[in-house]
């Protein structure tokens, strides 16, 4: 396997043994994509989108693939703005994960109301077919709670770096300079 500039080149081999994958990307779609071929059983998916970009949604709308067919079950996406391309974003993996269980999505506890929440229960098609058997969670958050800790990333005795029961960004311990 190849990478230039983080982004895969060549895949040689698919690594099917990886389980939880977490991105930090302004990237599009498309990149996206390109690591759901990498690892085509991940059953919980993580992106950290970069504050101040935008996704780029150049994928085909309807897509088949190993990983959204058989195997996502979680997705969170950390920094949702609510803007199109975000709602255009999450519209994908609401249409194309088939076995989709969970959707959190992580907003800026300023921006996070009911009216708000309620706009964007109406852009994502949330009461569509599609979406029935999903459960959906805008999670009100502050910044430095929506990053994984490197503290916690090293910890080989957990399975997943993204749990909140993990997060110890209130605890006397607490560095900005563990912020990944």
């Amino acid at each position: 396997m190849v990478f230039q500039k983080m982004t895969p080149v060549s895949l040689c081999s698919m690594m099917r043994t990886v389980k939880v994958l977490a991105l930090e990307t302004a990237s599009s779609l498309d990149f996206i994509i390109d690591y759901l071929k990498l690892f085509p059983c991940v059953e919980k998916l993580y992106i950290v989108a970069f504050p101040q970009g935008d996704f780029k949604n150049n994928a085909r709308r309807n897509v088949s693939l190993e990983c959204l067919d058989l195997h996502l079950k979680t997705l969170q996406l950390i920094n949702y703005k609510g803007n199109i391309s975000d709602v255009n974003f999450v519209r994908f993996f609401i249409s194309n994960a088939r076995v989709l269980e969970s959707l959190k999505l992580f907003v800026r506890r300023d921006k996070c109301d009911t009216k708000w929440i309620a706009t964007q229960h109406e852009k994502l098609w949330l009461s569509t077919r599609a979406t029935k058997g999903i459960r959906f969670e805008f999670v009100a958050s502050y910044r430095a709670c929506a990053y994984v800790y490197i503290r916690d990333i090293n910890d080989l005795g957990t399975d997943d770096p993204f749990n909140k029961s993990l997060c110890r960004c209130c605890s006397k311990d607490y560095d900005d300079d563990d912020i990944l």
